[in-house]
């Protein structure tokens, strides 16, 4: 198993846990994922940024600014916030955000 497959089931295990905005949010989840790999030898890093997502509220689909974190190993960008493909609150799916500002660490 390589380095990014170790990773990536690193981070199903962390997408399975609940997410909370206070206790467990998308950067809470991605710096752990983060300390785990680096314990493992695999370099990783987060990413947190404010892009853009299509958010539904009030029942019309709108581009709305969002702050989000991630993980990134190997150049590869891993979410950890949500399993897959599937939305937060306002119907956001967090794969889908686009950057604008980005910060590496």
């Amino acid at each position: 198993m390589n380095s990014l497959e170790k990773a990536e089931e690193i981070a199903e295990k962390i997408r399975q846990e609940p997410y909370h905005l206070l206790k467990n949010d998308c950067i809470i989840k991605s710096a752990r994922l983060k300390r785990e790999c680096q314990a493992l030898g695999i370099p990783a890093g987060v990413v947190v940024c404010i892009g853009r997502g299509r958010a539904k509220l009030f029942g019309r689909w709108l581009t709305i600014p969002v702050l989000h974190a991630r993980a990134e190993v190997e150049g590869k960008r891993v979410e950890t916030s949500r399993p897959i493909g599937t939305s937060g609150l306002w119907s956001i799916i967090p794969i889908h955000i686009k950057p604008i500002v980005a910060i590496w660490f």
